[in-house]
């Protein structure tokens, strides 16, 4: 959901230092939906896992086979992404588990 926030941080090289004396943590007990496919150019999948794992609180929805950032909303279609994220956002319950959602395939639409 926050992808295109980051879509443009040069910004952040000019502005001055923060003033928080320490390095800002976030506790592993606060539940948190993570989304990522295998093939994300933003976000390298061994870099998801490894936050995944230092946040025990955490699910990751894993799309493989797919090479896009963004796997949630209408643009990309996926329902097992969509539903869970869905889910997620109206509840605040994670999923019980970690998921594994296939690709969607683009489908060909007959030339009029």
């Amino acid at each position: 959901m926050f992808g295109p926030v980051l879509n443009n941080v040069t910004p952040c090289s000019f502005w001055p230092p923060p003033k928080e004396q320490s390095v800002t943590t976030v506790h592993n007990d606060i539940p948190a939906l993570m989304v990522n496919a295998t093939g994300d150019p933003r976000v390298p999948y061994s870099e998801a896992r490894q936050m995944h794992a230092r946040w025990p609180a955490s699910r990751l929805v894993t799309v493989t086979g797919s090479y896009r950032h963004a796997v949630y909303g209408t643009d990309y279609g996926d329902a097992c992404v969509n539903d869970t994220v869905n889910a997620f956002l109206a509840t605040g319950r994670l999923p019980a588990a970690d998921l594994t959602c296939a690709p969607v395939r683009p489908t060909r639409t007959a030339a009029r």
